[in-house]
């Protein structure tokens, strides 16, 4: 029995060994720690550009140009138009002239998708009702155009004439079609002219681009050359337009008519972008 507790003792002892042995601080019985996971560090991405990115440039749709007709002198009148109406000669009429020409005239411009609004004014049918006299005509119109140009907005106001020179100095012969010259006129007698002008010389240049020979060019005049201002102190893009001469045909002036709205167009969206 002795025997036995003994052997039982020895085999306990035998078992205990090993882990005592183990906790003892012997140079090779390091105690290994489990080791502690570190924190990530989360670091805030700074933007860089994506060169597989392609940027679209943003498009800018050009708004639609809307122009003023102004006819001072309502009753100007081309004499072939006169005569094949009403077997007349004349060169002014009360139903045959510039004015009754505005729808065909508004069909070219909003052809090149310009918006036209006319001055409802017969001007010097208002002046042969009052009495006023010819030179009276700028006077006559002002307070309704004044009016107009504080109620709407316009990128441009064209005042448009016949001049009074035949055929000769207005007419452009071309081998295949002939055109009504046009002339600017610019009045210098009043501040701000300037931009007047330089409008005139930019569309000038246009015109005679897509029609050389078309335009014949602009024309500052001063008191002493006429009226002098031609109300265009009112708005900073007002032109006086000489639309051909007295001998000049509707299809001449009309074909003319066309270039200058094409003219018009592309000079106003130019500005645009």
């Amino acid at each position: 029995m002795k025997i036995i507790q003994r052997f039982i003792v020895l085999l306990f002892f035998l078992f205990l060994l090993p882990i005592v042995t183990g906790q003892l601080p012997f140079p090779n019985n390091k105690i290994i720690e489990k080791p502690v996971p570190e924190k990530a560090i989360v670091y805030a991405a700074t933007p860089t550009p994506d060169t597989h990115m392609q940027v679209t440039p943003m498009q800018v749709t050009p708004k639609q140009p809307k122009v003023l007709f102004v006819y001072t002198h309502s009753h100007e009148a081309y004499k072939p138009a006169v005569q094949t109406v009403s077997g007349m000669e004349a060169v002014y009429d009360d139903q045959t002239n510039i004015f009754s020409l505005q729808q065909a005239m508004i069909n070219h411009f909003q052809l090149n998708s310009i918006e036209v609004n006319v001055l409802d004014m017969d001007v010097q049918n208002v002046m042969n009702q009052t009495g006023a006299k010819f030179h009276e005509a700028y006077k006559t119109v002002r307070p309704v155009l004044q009016q107009e140009l504080a109620t709407n907005m316009y990128d441009l106001v064209i005042d448009f004439h016949r001049d009074a020179v035949g055929a000769s100095a207005t007419t452009l012969i071309t081998p295949d079609m002939n055109f009504a010259k046009v002339a600017f006129v610019v009045g210098a007698e009043h501040r701000g002219y300037e931009a007047n002008l330089a409008y005139a010389e930019k569309l000038n240049k246009t015109l005679n681009t897509i029609v050389p020979g078309i335009s014949r060019g602009v024309m500052i005049k001063e008191r002493k050359d006429g009226d002098g201002v031609y109300n265009q102190d009112l708005f900073h893009k007002m032109l006086l337009i000489e639309l051909g001469g007295i001998d000049n045909t509707e299809e001449e002036v009309l074909r003319t008519v066309a270039v200058l709205a094409q003219a018009i167009a592309n000079t106003i969206v130019s500005e645009q972008l």
